[in-house]
């Protein structure tokens, strides 16, 4: 039986160790518990703090879902084959965001084995007042559960400002349970998330006859072409659409309101979802859903020779070979010279982004299908497209045939990177 695995992320001092105390605590006699710390540094306190209550697995000195990807998979491999746990639950650090985490798990070798329990987030609402951190808003957004701690020490205004954010997020999340010291139930880990009826009550005024809803849920391994969700719901006549889908650009939720379209990245992973609510009969909604249900992401032919392919903001496509690649001004000739530990030849991937013209942010595709968040062309840095080893082409075992580095910096203990890429996706 596949064994419950959870991500607790929250923003720097949120109280998310004191939470898992205090859960571990009460679950010591009924479950057999295991948790991967991920510390940012090297001190190991959370980890230290943990070490007494339960087994416990330590990624030090980085962040697994950025800079220390690599190190959370084989941690939980050897959780499950030595201690056979019943749940596990991964601490981020608070710099984490946990849906390259949930991606990390989704595409390891571990996927049959574990089932992604309920993301929970633990956050002080008091940050939410004023301009919260965007990184703690990208955390919440990954949430099924939210758990407010510090509650007691919150007022008026704090609260204001968690409606307000709440009431943006979509799908809701399962529950969002105020808490002093971290104190939650049990029961509250094992809620799902049910997106089988309709959320949005813009409409819930005092008569609602003329007007229809109607949803639909996708599995998650299910993939949308952004470009033909966009074209239906933009023809569309809904009144409001709210959209959860996992695109070929990635993990995107989808609006419609007073005739406008707007996409933003999504950290949810759970399923594909839409609400529809028009003004009329449940079959106007429905020819809608099935436009929807249509914009299926077809993967392009293999080449005879493995590419990476530039996509423009209007959708052409240019093709790079290897030797293409190489053939692109400012090489780098020894990867290990910005890159410690890594070999090979390398193009700075600004001279990549330049050849398709203008444009605001990328998008990097990987073969299995997973992406990377949007980032902005304009900050793309030091960051190289790996292309070769010696004479011939970047090996697979190292990530290849083609591998995107960020080098080490002021701001990054280690490389990040993204395997196998085969899309690079420009957006205006």
């Amino acid at each position: 039986m596949p064994v419950p695995v959870h991500v607790v992320a929250g923003f720097l001092g949120a109280g998310k160790t004191t939470l898992l105390l205090d859960q571990l605590a009460r679950r010591q006699d009924q479950e057999r518990c295991a948790v991967i710390v991920n510390d940012f540094g090297e001190a190991r306190i959370d980890a230290t703090l943990l070490g007494g209550t339960v087994a416990v697995s330590e990624i030090a000195g980085g962040c697994v879902c950025c800079t220390a990807p690599e190190a959370l998979v084989p941690s939980l491999q050897a959780i499950l084959g030595e201690l056979a746990p019943d749940r596990v639950f991964i601490e981020a650090t608070g710099l984490a965001r946990p849906a390259d985490i949930l991606d990390t798990l989704a595409r390891s070798p571990l996927a049959a084995q574990v089932t992604l329990a309920p993301v929970v987030v633990v956050l002080d609402p008091r940050r939410l007042v004023g301009e919260p951190p965007p990184l703690l808003l990208e955390q919440l957004d990954a949430a099924d559960i939210a758990v407010l701690n510090r509650a007691s020490l919150a007022d008026d205004a704090t609260w204001d400002a968690w409606e307000e954010i709440e009431a943006t997020l979509y799908p809701p999340l399962i529950a969002a349970p105020r808490a002093d010291m971290g104190v939650v139930s049990t029961e509250l880990f094992d809620l799902r998330r049910d997106l089988t009826r309709p959320h949005d009550h813009d409409h819930d005024h005092a008569s609602t006859e003329g007007w229809s809803a109607v949803s639909r849920v996708w599995p998650a391994e299910r993939v949308f072409d952004h470009g033909a969700l966009t074209a239906a719901l933009e023809a569309s006549d809904a009144e409001r659409v709210k959209g959860l889908f996992r695109t070929d650009l990635g993990w995107y939720r989808f609006d419609r309101a007073s005739g406008q379209v707007d996409r933003v990245p999504s950290g949810l992973r759970s399923a594909s979802a839409v609400d529809v609510i028009v003004q009329g009969r449940p079959t106007d909604a429905l020819g809608l859903v099935e436009r929807l249900d249509a914009a299926e992401w077809t993967p392009p032919q293999a080449d005879a020779e493995p590419v990476v392919r530039l996509v423009d903001p209007n959708g052409s496509v240019a093709p790079l070979t290897r030797l293409a690649l190489a053939a692109l001004p400012d090489q780098v000739e020894d990867l290990s010279a910005q890159v410690p530990g890594r070999q090979g030849r390398a193009v700075p991937l600004r001279e990549v982004l330049a050849l398709m013209g203008p444009a605001s942010t990328f998008v990097l595709v990987a073969g299995d299908g997973l992406t990377t968040p949007p980032a902005p062309v304009a900050e793309v840095g030091d960051a190289l497209l790996a292309h070769s080893l010696g004479d011939g082409p970047f090996p697979q075992k190292q990530g290849g045939p083609y591998r995107v580095f960020v080098p080490p910096g002021d701001r990054r203990s280690a490389c990040v990177n993204v395997k196998d890429v085969v899309r690079i996706v420009l957006q205006g």
